[in-house]
């Protein structure tokens, strides 16, 4: 793979680029990627880097300021035009709570759709232990950011870290895990398999996918296929999510000693603990002996919102042209955004976008 793929990975802001770069290490050379900051100082020696509101913020940061880092977004987007050539789908990976992340990461998603890219988006969300402040500005950006992207996997901090009792332990076992889940997905797409999973395919996919969740889980052993099923339904990442899951991207990846019958144990607990009322089930599998010989790894997706507003009748995506009314739900869990302030010079007062209705900046959901 060279700069010609069409797809690319973006780590937008400290944490983002951190785990861009665990993907970088995991898949090896020849991965296309992009950090973003507005941190001269977040530079990589071992990707390409755009700084954004150099202008506005000199390269110092946006000091947690989310309003900030929007602005600064929006200044550099011309910017990021030159970097997108020839990319089809863009894998935007972010930490929310903070500035640049939960900023920076709506105007990033937005500009891709102007240029018709389609994006997923796999985002952090804060600890608790954080504090309710950084819980509120990543409750008002996720909405927005779904409203924006083809597909959004928004993952708490809390369930990535597991059993880590240490600090430092922590952060690099939620960046380990979401870089090795984000790596899986790569080799699905990337990587020939005898059941193929290419750019076009996941583009279609993600086109009206919503909100999801996802987890990557590996086993070896004679009874790997039939582990991997009991350590799915375990999963934290998996557990209930804010709606029924309507479609399933299922991808295995293992050696050439992959039998079928452990694809059919695979696919049919996947279907039994997740499946019962999904419209669409996609399998993808990657064969390739010298990273996954003897060992079997599976990265699951589910998608669980409805199709997006208008009806999509591209053959292969999630929904097709399965358009229906989205049923009533709580307010500031669907895709909302500023509305027509959309496209306006925001209204910042304390930090805050005015134009931004109260309960989604502070993250109250009224139920109808």
């Amino acid at each position: 793979m060279s700069d010609s793929s069409s797809m690319m990975l973006i780590g937008v802001g400290g944490g983002g680029a951190a785990i861009a770069r665990g993907v970088r290490r995991a898949f090896g050379e020849g991965l296309r990627f992009l950090t973003v900051d507005t941190d001269a100082s977040a530079a990589a020696e071992d990707g390409r880097f755009l700084l954004i509101g150099g202008d506005r913020l000199s390269g110092r940061g946006s000091g947690g300021n989310l309003v900030a880092a929007r602005l600064a977004a929006e200044d550099s987007m011309d910017s990021l035009d030159p970097e997108m050539e020839g990319v089809r789908l863009a894998i935007v990976v972010t930490s929310l709570g903070g500035g640049t992340g939960g900023g920076a990461t709506l105007e990033i998603v937005k500009r891709l759709g102007s240029l018709g890219i389609r994006s997923v988006v796999f985002a952090t969300t804060p600890f608790t232990f954080e504090g309710e402040d950084r819980q509120r500005s990543a409750r008002g950006v996720m909405p927005m950011i779904e409203e924006a992207a083809g597909a959004t996997f928004f993952m708490p901090l809390d369930k990535l870290v597991g059993n880590a009792e240490r600090l430092d332990d922590a952060m690099r076992r939620a960046v380990d895990t979401m870089a090795s889940a984000v790596t899986l997905f790569w080799r699905l797409v990337e990587k020939p398999g005898y059941l193929r999973l290419d750019v076009e395919r996941i583009s279609h996919l993600v086109a009206k996918a919503g909100r999801g969740r996802f987890a990557a889980v590996s086993s070896q052993g004679p009874d790997r296929a039939r582990d991997i099923g009991d350590m799915l339904v375990r999963s934290p990442l998996l557990a209930a999510g804010s709606g029924p899951v309507r479609a399933i991207l299922c991808g295995v990846l293992a050696g050439d000693d992959l039998r079928l019958s452990e694809i059919s144990t695979i696919s049919e607990n996947v279907r039994a603990a997740f499946g019962s009322q999904t419209s669409t089930f996609e399998l993808a599998t990657v064969n390739d002996e010298g990273t996954f010989s003897g060992r079997i790894s599976v990265v699951l997706l589910l998608f669980e919102a409805d199709a997006k507003d208008e009806p999509d009748d591209t053959p292969g995506s999630v929904m097709g042209n399965r358009h229906k009314k989205r049923p009533s739900k709580p307010l500031g869990v669907g895709p909302q955004g500023r509305g027509r302030f959309n496209n306006a010079e925001p209204t910042i007062w304390n930090s805050e976008d005015l134009d931004i209705p109260t309960f989604l900046r502070r993250g109250i959901s009224l139920d109808i």
